[in-house]
């Protein structure tokens, strides 16, 4: 049975395609774009109605800057491929107004001559307005770059994912002008290959991400490279980019986290490339490493979920009374309890997991504080917060529900804010660690004076305790340098109120020049190594070799 048609002759397979879209417009147009049929809420989109754009050509309506974005899509759609979503501005009656609209369409299925473009509110899509790279290319940064592609993955269809292209020019023999029209020629026919006609980054000087459908093969960015340098330079020889494509298929981990395994792997081959690392074979190696990082991504989520993994407590001792101050909760994965975790750790944070595995960990560490071998007032426990989940607003949500819980811990539960990255709201970090500390949990800030973790950190966190990085206390007794910087970190906290912990604290003569320098608090092998309570019993369960009891609390015998 024949479609039926309306009195124009349109197939009623239009409306359904119209229908499915989910478009606020359909449009009818030549492969020009000259608008043949319009209808649906285009007053409401467009700020005209559907019979106005009837008989006028599409560009008409477009923003100048986004007339070759145009152009190039309506170019592809006449070639029989499908273009979704591409983000582009539409002029507004209202003199000086634009809108960001998303575009979609393909060939008509009963008229090749004609296209089917459907006009929608961009919805969840990626605002056009992200911070652009330094120069004239006119593509997102790395950062907004990797932004976008997390938004894009939430959004792929699953049986359709889409896919990453990397493309690194070879050095261009050419004045700076050249190169900067030549970075403007290639971004903007980067972007009108890309999803949603703006999907593409620059990664480093020479080096380009560009987020496409599978529609979009390697071989039309290669042209693409190569058509923008004959523009720019028509006498030069043919340029040739090198390449590495990866299929973003990530369905085994939640789409939320799938830009961050794409996010961890792109870091992770830039600094090997800048290190050093032969760029070809790098390239080679994209796709399994993406599917590397999935993999480890889910063995962290099972340890997690499952609860594979133990923690052992280190004494921190008040080194002015020898007393027990409290322990140091540490993490063992189960199977390697005599491995340092921190590779597992810090492989959480750069992906973005940190806030899972730190929940589960305060969550195991207050069942430990309230059963039978630690319910007391005198044994306290510290948990590790990363500077990461105390930046995620939805892991500070469930901190917070479950310190509400905790109003019988509060003197006891002490949490320190450790960090391997940069943290980059740290007004909004303070704000949280303020709000532990105001339920009455002290706040320690850990491995002062390595990587990130310097005077900005303290002048921007309020926190009760600094625990200054182990590199400076290991060779105290050596180094001079190091004394120096003890002294000022102690003179600097001690005008402020906070405390200070000494880690790496080996032997008496170290803890002793400690003292000397008006260290509060030690932590390491010399007091104790990281241990798990070997009975129930909640006096036998602390006992070592370096600690007892006295009078209720426990004591290093030094």
């Amino acid at each position: 049975m024949a479609a039926e048609k309306d009195d124009l002759g349109r197939s009623s397979d239009v409306y359904v395609a119209f229908a499915f879209a989910a478009a606020d417009v359909l449009l009818e147009t030549d492969a020009e774009g000259n608008t043949a049929f319009a209808v649906g809420a285009a007053m409401a989109l467009l700020g005209r109605g559907a019979k106005a754009l009837t008989g006028q050509p599409l560009r008409k309506i477009i923003h100048p800057s986004d007339q070759d974005l145009l152009a190039q899509s309506l170019i592809q759609m006449g070639k029989g491929e499908r273009v979704r979503n591409v983000m582009i501005r539409v002029l507004l009656p209202a003199e000086g107004k634009a809108a960001a609209v998303a575009l979609s369409g393909y060939r008509h299925p009963g008229n090749t001559e004609r296209l089917l473009v459907a006009l929608s509110h961009p919805g969840g899509l990626p605002p056009m307005i992200s911070k652009r790279a330094e120069g004239k290319s006119g593509v997102l940064d790395k950062d907004s770059f990797q932004a976008m592609a997390a938004s894009l993955l939430e959004a792929a269809p699953p049986d359709e994912p889409y896919q990453l292209t990397l493309v690194e020019l070879p050095d261009a023999q050419a004045d700076a002008e050249t190169q900067a029209a030549l970075a403007a020629e290639l971004g903007s026919r980067l972007k009108s290959l890309s999803v949603g006609g703006d999907a593409v980054g620059q990664l480093d000087d020479g080096k380009f991400g560009v987020l496409h459908a599978a529609s979009v093969s390697p071989d039309k960015i290669s042209q693409s490279v190569t058509q923008a340098a004959k523009v720019v330079m028509p006498d030069a020889p043919p340029m040739e980019a090198k390449l590495a494509t990866l299929v973003l298929d990530v369905a085994d981990i939640p789409p939320e986290e799938a830009a961050r395994a794409l996010t961890y792997t792109l870091n992770a081959f830039a600094r090997e490339s800048n290190n050093g690392g032969n760029l070809a074979d790098l390239m080679k190696d994209l796709q399994p490493r993406l599917s590397a990082t999935v993999k480890q991504m889910n063995d962290v989520r099972q340890t997690v979920a499952s609860g594979d993994f133990n923690l052992m407590y280190q004494p921190i001792v008040d080194l002015w009374t020898n007393v027990v101050h409290h322990f140091e909760c540490l993490v063992r994965f189960k199977g390697n309890d005599n491995k340092s975790p921190y590779e597992t750790v810090a492989f959480a944070e750069d992906v973005g997991m940190a806030g899972m595995l730190d929940m589960a960990l305060l969550e195991r560490a207050i069942g430990t504080m309230r059963s039978s071998v630690a319910n007391t007032e005198s044994l306290r426990f510290a948990v590790n917060l990363s500077g990461r989940t105390l930046s995620d607003p939805a892991v500070v949500k469930k901190l917070q529900a479950i310190l509400a819980t905790t109003k019988d811990l509060r003197k006891r539960l002490v949490f320190e804010m450790t960090e391997s990255a940069d943290v980059g709201d740290l007004a909004a970090v303070n704000d949280v660690i303020q709000a532990i500390r105001k339920q009455g949990h002290e706040v320690c800030l850990d491995d002062f004076g390595a990587g990130h973790a310097a005077f900005h950190y303290l002048r921007a966190l309020k926190v009760d305790n600094v625990k200054i990085d182990g590199s400076y206390i290991k060779d105290a007794m050596k180094n001079n340098e190091n004394v120096s910087f003890i002294k000022a970190i102690v003179q600097l906290c001690t005008e402020l109120g906070v405390t200070t912990t000494a880690e790496y604290v080996e032997d008496a003569e170290t803890a002793n020049l400690l003292k000397l320098l008006k260290v509060r608090f030690g932590q390491g092998w010399y007091f104790g190594k990281p241990q798990h309570p070997a009975t129930n019993d909640i006096v036998t369960a602390w006992k070592t070799p370096t600690l007892e009891w006295r009078k209720g609390l426990l004591y290093f015998k030094g």
